[in-house]
C-alpha cells in the first residue's frame, strides 16, 4: 500500500469520525447542564417566606425561556404558585404593607398578593397600531383604566407600525409607586409614574413625563 493511500484512508477515517465525536460530545454536554436547568430554588425573604423558582416547569415567551414560581407563607409547607418568571433575571420582592410584590423586570410584569392565596398579575403591555384587541382588552391585563391606557396610547401618534415597550425602573414599596419607561420603536421614550392600589388589584396612572393627566 503506497503512502498517498495510507494518508487518503486516514484522512476519510477521520471525515468520517468526527461528526461522531461531535454528536457524543454535544449529548454528554446536555446531559450534564440538564440538572442545572431542572433544580428548584428556594429564596428565603424577610418575611420569613420563601420565594419558590421550579425550573422544572419551564416554558417560552416572547421575552425568552420562564420558569414557574411560587410563594411559600412562613411556618407553611403549602406553595402557592402563582406564575411565571424570566429564566435568568432574579425577581424582585417587596413587601408593600400587607401587601407582597413580585416583579419580573423583562416581563414588566408585577404578582401582587393581597390575601392568602389571592395573587393578581399585572403585566405592563399596551396597544400597537397593528393590534387586533381593543383598549378594554391591555386595561384588564394591566390594571389600568381604559382611559388611562388610552392616554398612554397617544404618545408617539399614529405609525405604520408602532411596537411600544414598557421597562420597570424602581418600585418604592412605601408608597407603592411605580416608576417606569415607555418607548415606541425603541426611539422615543416618555417617563411613566404609576401607582399600585391599596388593595393591590389595579394600577393607576400619577403622570406622564412629569406631567399629570
Amino acid at each position: 500500500m503506497t503512502r498517498g493511500i495510507k494518508i487518503g484512508l486516514t484522512v476519510g477515517w477521520i471525515v468520517a469520525v468526527l461528526p461522531i465525536v461531535a454528536i457524543v460530545v454535544l449529548l454528554l454536554g446536555t446531559w450534564q447542564l440538564k440538572p442545572l436547568q431542572t433544580v428548584r430554588r428556594e429564596i428565603p425573604l424577610p418575611n420569613h417566606g420563601s420565594l419558590i423558582i421550579d425550573g422544572e416547569q419551564r416554558s417560552r415567551s416572547e421575552h425568552g425561556f420562564s420558569q414557574r414560581a411560587g410563594y411559600r407563607p412562613p411556618g407553611s409547607a403549602e406553595i402557592e404558585w402563582f406564575g411565571d418568571v424570566s429564566d435568568g433575571v432574579e425577581p424582585q420582592v417587596y413587601q408593600a404593607g400587607p401587601m407582597l410584590v413580585v416583579i419580573d423586570l423583562p416581563a414588566a410584569q408585577l404578582y401582587v398578593r393581597a390575601h392568602k392565596e389571592n395573587w393578581k398579575s399585572l403585566a405592563l403591555i399596551f396597544p400597537d397600531d397593528l393590534s387586533p384587541f381593543p383598549i378594554s382588552f391591555y386595561a384588564e391585563k394591566n390594571g389600568l383604566t381604559a382611559e388611562e391606557v388610552s392616554r398612554i396610547n397617544e404618545l408617539g401618534g399614529k405609525r405604520e407600525r408602532k411596537y411600544p415597550t414598557t421597562y420597570i425602573q424602581s418600585f418604592d414599596p412605601a408608597t407603592r409607586d411605580l416608576k417606569c419607561s415607555y418607548h415606541v420603536d425603541n426611539k422615543s421614550s416618555w417617563p411613566l409614574h404609576l401607582r399600585l392600589s391599596d388593595d393591590g388589584t389595579r394600577l393607576v396612572l400619577v403622570a406622564i413625563g412629569g406631567l399629570s393627566p
